[in-house]
């Protein structure tokens, strides 16, 4: 799958995450909201993938099972600001988003809004 595969990926993947969050806003319902966190975690891997092969890692190297993979990928290949929004997507939205369940709204609000920025910086890098 090349660079742009996996983005496109990302983004539908975060679009479907925003969709679950304005439902679950609306319907104030927190297992909704761990639903957009799963597929927010989920964009993050796929524009994380995207960033790997814009980096020359190639596709049958990518990390798909684990997180210690892509952590160790992610601190060989990505620039310290990528490194800090990965890692704040990770523990927010896969770790108190989606298995504890201890985001607020706002707070995946803010998450989904740092996702969006992970995507365009990676579209950026070079």
């Amino acid at each position: 799958m090349s660079t742009e595969n996996h983005l496109e990926k990302a983004r539908k993947l975060h679009q479907k995450a925003l969709e679950e969050f304005r439902k679950a806003k609306e319907r104030k319902d927190s297992t909704i909201l761990r639903d957009a966190c799963a597929k927010g975690w989920l964009s993050t891997t796929e524009a994380t993938y995207a960033l790997l092969v814009k980096k020359g890692v190639k596709e049958n190297e990518l990390p798909k099972r684990g997180d210690r993979g892509r952590r160790y990928m992610v601190d060989k290949y990505a620039e310290r600001e990528l490194r800090y929004i990965y890692y704040s997507l990770r523990e927010g939205l896969h770790k108190e988003g989606y298995y504890d369940g201890a985001l607020s709204f706002d707070e995946v609000q803010i998450r989904l809004d740092d996702l969006n920025l992970y995507i365009q910086r990676i579209e950026e890098a070079s």
